[in-house]
């Protein structure tokens, strides 16, 4: 009998309640009406998101020259490289161009007004004779390759160690007419990758009577 009045009184309260409920939110305005449950209209309506603000895009600026750089006269410097640049080559460049490697043949007989040009190219001049011919009198410059001399395969490595371009032109002489000495120092340069040898045939004798530059003394 206690237990059924106190779920009488339980239930009474509750009905209270929820009439109570019910008037309150009859009387409120509409924006703080309660929805009745299970009364949901706009439940799956989704409004859309408002758009983020765009950035404006990236613009590169274009930096300028100070006033007083782009305001300063060109510099004479820039004619004077491109004159250079069109000017026609000389000196050992010209010379090389002029004569061309020989990769097939040991070496090319040369006449003497190529030798001349050549000298004053400054070609490399290897003179064959044998050394105490050559310390009495040779071509300025020239350097002693004795074929007939028991170092000269030791010269000939010394001069492919040097690092020289084995396509510039090397003039290599000895006595002229029927002396073989050049032709002989030609194979071996030609042997180690030499492939520009030029030979002088009329050789020391021509240079001489020539009146060119002529130097004594033992190689340097």
């Amino acid at each position: 009998m206690v237990r059924a009045s106190n779920v009488g009184r339980v239930l009474a309260l509750l009905v209270l309640a929820a009439a109570g409920a019910a008037i309150s939110n009859l009387a409120a305005s509409t924006q703080r009406k309660l929805a009745w449950v299970g009364n949901y209209p706009q439940a799956l309506k989704v409004e859309p998101a408002a758009p983020l603000p765009s950035s404006p895009p990236t613009r590169i600026e274009k930096k300028e020259a100070p006033a007083e750089i782009a305001q300063s006269p060109p510099s004479s410097a820039a004619p004077a490289a491109k004159s250079a640049a069109t000017s026609p080559a000389t000196g050992a460049g010209d010379v090389a161009r002029s004569f061309p490697p020989h990769p097939d043949k040991p070496a090319v007989e040369i006449a003497p007004a190529d030798v001349q040009r050549l000298y004053e190219g400054k070609a490399l001049f290897l003179d064959a004779r044998r050394s105490s011919v050559y310390a009495e009198g040779h071509i300025a410059g020239a350097r002693s390759f004795p074929v007939w001399e028991s170092d000269i395969d030791r010269r000939v490595k010394g001069l492919y160690e040097e690092g020289l371009d084995q396509k510039a032109p090397v003039v290599v002489y000895c006595s002229g007419g029927a002396c073989e000495d050049s032709h002989m120092l030609a194979e071996k340069l030609y042997m180690v990758g030499f492939d520009n040898v030029l030979i002088y045939k009329d050789g020391f004798p021509d240079w001489q009577k020539r009146a060119l530059p002529t130097s004594k003394g033992a190689n340097p």
